[in-house]
This record gives C-alpha cells, structure tokens and sequence, in this order.
C-alpha cells in the first residue's frame, strides 16, 4: 500500500510540477534523425530506451518514465514513428528496419550505462526486435565488439503482437521471421485476460529455440492495452478505452515500474550469446489484413457449449433451430468496431425467418455483470453468449475482433470476416441467399 501511494503521489507531483526534460538527437546509419526525451538524466541506475506505442498516447509513459526516474534509472523516450515520418499503422512498424533502434542502442553503449534495456508494446514489439539483432551484427563487425557484448541486457515486452499482420478469420497468425532469430534475453509481460495468451507458449517455444533466454510474467486481471488506458486517451482510437480506469489496471500500472526494475537484473543476469543468429536475406514482409467477406474451405464449425449472459445454456449443434444458415460472431464491448456493427447485425437477423437464418454473438472474457450493463444501453437482438476463459475463441482460431463465421445449414464455415463490415448490406444477403438455397440437411 506504502508503495501505491508513492506512486500516486509522484504521479500527481509530476503532472503539477512538470520537471524540464532534457532531450538529445541520434543519427542513424539511414541518415534519419531520432529525437529523444530523457527523465533522470544524472542517475546512474539502468538504462531504459522505452519506444513509443503505435497511437502516441503518452500520459501513462510519461508518468511511469518520472516513477523509473525516482528510482535511480535513465528513461530514454523515442517516437519513431513520428521521426521517421511514418503513417502511424501496423504495416509501417512491422515494415520497419532494425536500424533506427540499432543506432539508439549504439549511442547508449558509449554512455557506459548498464544495463541497457529496451521497453516496447504492442506492435513495437517488432522493431524493438529487428533493432537488437542489428546491434548485435555491428557489435560482432566492431574492433571492441569484446567489451561491449553484455551492454544490452534484453527487452521487456508488453503484450508483444509479433504476427505478420490479421490473417483471414479462422486461420492461425504467422510469427514475424525476425521472432526466431532472436536469441537476446527477453522478458514478456503477459496481460492475463489478453487476446494472445493462448498463443504465448508458440511464441515462447519459437524464442527458446532461438537461444533466447525468454521470460514471462503474468500482469493479474488485466487486458491488452492496459498501460495506454486513461480516464482521457489523447488517441481516437483508443477512445472506447475512455472513463473511469478499473481498480486491476491501477493496480497493475501502479506496479509496473518495480517490475520493469525487476526484470532489467534478470535479463541482465542471463546468459548473452556471442553472435546474432543467422536470418533470411529476404525477409517477409508484413501482410496486410484481407477485409470483407472471405470464401473458406468448406469444414465443420466447431461446436460449443455456453451460458449467455442471462445464464441460459446455448449450444451451436443442438440449438433450436437445426438446419438454419447461422452467423457466429465474436466480439466484446472494448472493441469500437464490434460495437459499430450490431445495429447492421439487428437488422440482418430482422430480415430473415429466425428458423431459416440466425446470428449468435460470443463474447470475449467480460464479465457477466458487465456484458448485462452493456445490453442495458446498446439494444442487441441475438443471444450473446460468454467465453469466459477464451477457449471457444481459440478453437476457432480467433485472433482479432470482431471475428465472423458464416455456417451453412450442415454446420460448415463457409465464409469469415476478420474485421467489422456493414451486415445489411446486398452483397452480404446475397450470400446469405446462396447458402439457404442449398439443400437443408437430411434428417
């Protein structure tokens, strides 16, 4: 408790008395100019290159940037996006080389600090990665390659997505190539209601294949994003995150500074390879998510047993209408697009007969009491059903949301949507019209 006040309390001092940050500028080997923002720029503590997320939100970094400094440690805050005039989408950063965060990695080394830790979430993740091992072949290329091969101790990753892009609904996602030639030490901070914690022991497996000494702590109660959740996003697309902030995430902020501390003597302490390990010259690119309506390859839906939020027991193959052309959406009230697409999917479900065609809705571990509160306000016209521990979603390969199926009439997926469309539309009930002129099922 001590401690949370403190936190808090440092919080509120530095949005009061905001100090005067120092700030310097790294050259690349590109040519491209990197600014950076330093807190506790005397202290002789760690040495933290923290890169900024993908929507530029700042408050929380800045805050946790001013508690790490009071701490003893070094905050180095770059925005790479922003210096290398890039679009701020998921394609950009995954399309992004190594050598941005190579040459920031150079320009701490000659600092002399250690440990050197570098600090991404989310999508940066694959920078921060590419960035390592480009440290690692300039090191290796260096006359004093041999003092300097402990300086950078790893990087600490929260909620990492370190797939190649959206795959089509239904399919597995692809690990970035850079995920297996990395063999630096690595420290994942794994929200415990996050979308990909099913995938961390593939992405964990790949890792330690690599060499790669790679961590895991489990952040308690919390979702992905939760370091950029404010009462007042500064981003767009982060308002549907607006509001009061949840007791857990509060918690979970308010500890995050100690366990960033914590886990820089870990990978500081763990072994360091002597070289990068090999990588195709041609690299993948990243793949750009498939939008709309996707013909699948005709198989079995998965079936499901599940309460609804009202607590009524639903079930895909012994529901009560068999034989009906069904939509299985996947969703959870965080998401604007879900949200945005439930009065196109009230209307699509009004257009039909209910024993011809059918839509069900299963939500994404949420709270029962706060998925009823949800229905109070939004008006939903089909069960909404409760994946409490997300493994339905994983069987049926859910990796974004919203995520759609559409079943024919024999319980086969023919058709998928990764992504929110409008569901009224004519080119969708033209589908829909396909599939309930097929043959019904016999009995």
């Amino acid at each position: 408790m001590p401690n949370k006040i403190l936190f808090r309390l440092l919080i509120l001092l530095f949005l009061l008395c905001p100090p005067a940050l120092a700030g310097f500028s790294v050259t690349t080997e590109s040519g491209d100019r990197i600014e950076v923002r330093v807190w506790g720029e005397s202290n002789t503590g760690p040495l933290y290159i923290w890169l900024l997320n993908q929507y530029a939100e700042t408050g929380r970094y800045d805050s946790l940037a001013a508690a790490l400094a009071e701490q003893g440690a070094s905050v180095w805050r770059v925005d790479l996006l922003d210096a290398l005039m890039l679009e701020r989408t998921a394609e950009a950063i995954r399309n992004m080389s190594g050598d941005p965060v190579a040459s920031l990695l150079q320009a701490a080394v000659k600092t002399e600090r250690r440990p050197i830790v570098l600090v991404a979430s989310d999508r940066m993740a694959v920078p921060l990665l590419k960035g390592m091992r480009e440290w690692q072949v300039r090191r290796q290329s260096s006359k004093d390659a041999a003092g300097k091969a402990d300086a950078v101790a790893g990087g600490i990753l929260f909620f990492p997505n370190l797939f190649r892009g959206t795959p089509v609904a239904g399919e597995e996602p692809e690990l970035m190539e850079i995920v297996s030639a990395t063999n630096l030490p690595l420290m994942i901070m794994q929200p415990e209601l996050g979308s990909n914690r099913g995938r961390l022991p593939g992405l964990l497996k790949t890792l330690h294949t690599a060499g790669s000494p790679a961590y895991t702590w489990l952040v308690p109660e919390v979702r992905d994003y939760y370091l950029l959740q404010t009462e007042k996003p500064q981003s767009e697309s982060l308002q549907a995150m607006a509001g009061k902030v949840p007791e857990p995430v509060e918690r979970a902020i308010s500890a995050t500074p100690r366990r960033i501390q914590m886990a820089a003597r870990l990978l500081d302490a763990s072994p360091k390879p002597s070289k990068p390990r090999p990588i195709s010259e041609v690299q993948l690119k990243a793949s750009a998510p498939a939008y709309g309506l996707i013909e699948r390859p005709r198989r079995p839906a998965p079936d499901f047993k599940l309460l609804d939020a009202h607590g009524k027991i639903h079930s895909l193959k012994q529901g009560p209408n068999p034989g009906r052309v069904t939509l299985v959406n996947f969703w959870a009230t965080w998401c604007p697009p879900c949200v945005h697409e439930i009065p196109s999917m009230n209307r699509l479900a009004a257009a039909y007969d209910e024993r011809e065609f059918g839509i069900v809705s299963i939500n994404f571990k949420e709270d029962p009491q706060h998925v009823l509160a949800f229905l109070k306000r939004v008006n939903v016209d089909f069960p909404v059903l409760l994946d409490d521990d997300g493994a339905v979603s994983g069987r049926w390969k859910v990796f974004a949301f919203p995520s759609s199926f559409l079943l024919d009439r024999q319980g086969n997926i023919r058709y998928s949507v990764n992504t929110a469309i409008e569901w009224d539309d004519p080119e969708v009930k033209t589908v829909i019209q396909r599939l309930l002129n097929e043959d019904r099922p016999a009995k």
